[in-house]
């Protein structure tokens, strides 16, 4: 898990249906509908986002 001193743009957040975006789309405006109840998962945690489905 990240603080917020260490979050990057590319850091994913993750919703409970299991989408998921960059935080850095969801800064831009990307996301508005969607709410803010996600978890942030660092882009560095490699090994987790492939057994989610997020890193390609």
């Amino acid at each position: 898990m990240t603080n917020e001193a260490t979050r990057s743009c590319d850091d994913i957040a993750l919703w409970a249906d299991g989408s998921w975006a960059t935080l850095g789309d969801i800064s831009n405006g990307d996301y508005h509908w969607k709410s803010d109840d996600y978890e942030i998962i660092s882009h560095l945690e490699t090994e987790r986002l492939i057994a989610l489905g997020v890193y390609d």
